[in-house]
């Protein structure tokens, strides 16, 4: 029987520090710069309190939401999605004169589909998988890949086309990472990435952009005041901060030498105002999402629901190690948020119903212990 209203507070308590560090972080890295352009420095701290409060309310709704309707809504949040994509082609919101094509207009705020994407696609291959759960032989086959394939392959495909190749690489290996821990066969779903990795080679060595973007991180000492700019200043925070940081509020990076240090850098101005201990802090409060939310996803009941607990921890944790990876300069630097962190209402809000739907699996049916198993 379901307990009305329990959830996991281990990882409410760390979905919830992120939160408030997201708070005082975008103040941080938004106030003294938005002063020096005569603008209020309280500007970004109040639409991001506005996203946290849509986002918080968004997350008490995913938790009300019982699985059976998200079952129902999968495969029609797979439509609106691809809806939505073709949208941003057609109609994508002016920024700054940019060419790419990332965000609707929505008159009160810019929505980002690609995010939306994300959690289309866990839901799409949770409910196309746990509804072949009893034909075993039908999740052996080349079909069961193709058929899972299909709709992230289209969105994949169009986010290409934005461009947004960072977002496309990441449901990529989403998809992959979901479909491997399901009861699709391994070795099948291996095929995948061979398959997938010289297509993605190709696109990014024929593209001048991605180019310029894996040169950026390969030397960036060489190529500080080139195209290494971001990256060579984003490592710089890190050696300002050492140990203990320079005081929240105390860096220097966000004075214009690190420019989006409040959305794609925000663990580099961790970095440089909080320490190598405070990058560790954060670092550790994912690490305790991952193993929270792999452990009570094995223990559920429902394959649906093993599915989907899983991929949305993948989406969490993969984010930010994303994230961390393009400020430590191991990924090329292209657009991944700091879940619960970066300044951005389209990540906060999926994020936020990621985290409200992990705690509602939390409190849904475990598995009998006489019939305990993996979901390999």
């Amino acid at each position: 029987m379901i307990r009305n209203f329990y959830f996991d507070r281990v990882l409410f308590i760390a979905f919830f520090v992120l939160m408030i560090l997201g708070l005082i972080f975008v103040y941080s890295a938004t106030s003294i710069p938005s002063l020096i352009n005569h603008k209020d420095p309280f500007l970004y701290l109040k639409r991001e309190v506005i996203w946290l409060f849509i986002g918080f309310v968004a997350m008490i709704g995913a938790y009300l939401t019982p699985v059976e309707t998200l079952k129902k809504i999968a495969y029609p949040l797979a439509l609106l999605t691809i809806a939505l994509l073709v949208i941003v082609l057609i109609m994508p919101a002016s920024i700054n004169g940019l060419s790419v094509k990332r965000w609707i207009d929505l008159g009160f705020a810019r929505f980002q589909p690609s995010e939306l994407a994300k959690l289309s696609v866990i839901l799409f291959l949770a409910y196309f998988i746990s509804r072949k759960e009893n034909d075993e032989k039908f999740l052996k086959s080349w079909t069961a890949i193709f058929v899972a394939l299909s709709f992230p392959t289209v969105v994949i495909a169009l986010i290409l086309i934005e461009p947004h190749k960072g977002a496309a690489i990441f449901i990529a290996v989403l998809t992959f990472l979901v479909m491997f821990s399901s009861r699709l066969s391994t070795l099948k779903v291996m095929v995948f990435p061979v398959l997938a990795t010289p297509i993605f080679i190709y696109v990014i060595m024929f593209s001048h952009y991605a180019h310029k973007r894996i040169e950026a991180m390969l030397d960036p000492i060489a190529n500080r005041s080139g195209v290494s700019y971001q990256v060579f200043q984003s490592i710089l925070a890190f050696v300002k901060g050492g140990l203990t940081g320079e005081g929240i509020g105390g860096g220097t990076q966000k004075l214009k030498y690190l420019p989006e240090i409040h959305t794609d850098y925000i663990f580099a101005l961790i970095g440089e105002e909080a320490g190598f201990i405070g990058a560790v802090l954060i670092i550790g409060i994912f690490l305790v999402i991952l193993y929270r939310g792999i452990k009570i996803s094995l223990d559920l009941d429902d394959t649906f629901s093993q599915i989907l607990g899983v991929g949305l921890t993948y989406l969490i944790v993969l984010q930010a190690l994303m994230h961390m990876a393009v400020n430590s300069s191991i990924f090329p630097p292209t657009g991944f948020t700091l879940p619960f962190i970066s300044y951005g209402g389209s990540s906060l809000l999926i994020m936020a119903i990621s985290a409200g739907i992990l705690l509602r699996l939390s409190k849904e049916p475990k598995k009998s212990i006489y019939k305990r198993s993996v979901i390999s």
